[in-house]
């Protein structure tokens, strides 16, 4: 089970490894935690498309369809609504009932009701920075790890099915200026060009 903060990301953090697994047999769930409803548009081609601008919403779900179908996944939504990437010094406050906002009693609840139904071995998810600090992805973490630790505990949510309790935990996403520096100086060290030439 692969835990993401918005649609896109099933396909640009771990993609290789949920293929890798249909590819093997093994069921796949995707779990979307937002709908993707305050993210940006950065594919210059689809800025100015009046599908897109018309309803973001609906254009995310085509979106997470075509990615499920191409992966082979499984997929569901959790509901909870897209925080967007607050921007500016100081930061404005998050949109009131965001994902990010939201008790992380609801948001572990709604989670470990999928967890409890698709009973995976594995989950992955982010890291405790989200990978890069956007709200949801922090957020993502926090609900995971939650519901990784409650799912198999028959005190913990009772009415949101039968205990089940995930073998591992995986963080798929993980930046560090260290890794950076690591990979940098791999690279040059192979007598390849680096992509952070300043290090």
């Amino acid at each position: 089970m692969a835990v993401h903060a918005h649609p896109d990301d099933e396909s640009s953090k771990g993609a290789a490894t949920s293929a890798r697994y249909v590819a093997e047999g093994e069921r796949v769930m995707v779990v979307s935690c937002t709908g993707g409803e305050r993210g940006d548009i950065l594919n210059p081609r689809l800025r100015d498309n009046p599908d897109v601008l018309r309803d973001l919403p609906e254009f995310r779900r085509r979106e997470m369809r075509t990615a499920q179908e191409i992966l082979g996944v499984e997929h569901t939504w959790l509901g909870f609504m897209d925080s967007g990437l607050p921007q500016g010094d100081p930061l404005p406050p998050l949109p009131e009932g965001c994902f990010a906002t939201e008790p992380l009693r609801v948001t572990t609840e709604a989670l470990v009701r999928v967890v409890r139904a698709f009973r995976p071995h594995v989950m992955t998810t982010y890291d405790e920075l989200g990978g890069y600090p956007h709200p949801d992805h922090i957020m993502c973490h926090k609900v995971s790890v939650s519901a990784f630790r409650s799912a198999g505990d028959p005190t913990a949510y009772p009415h949101a099915g039968l205990p089940w309790q995930p073998l591992k935990l995986y963080y798929n996403q993980t930046f560090t200026w260290s890794r950076l520096d690591a990979l940098h100086a791999a690279l040059l060290d192979s007598g390849l060009e680096s992509p952070t030439p300043n290090g």
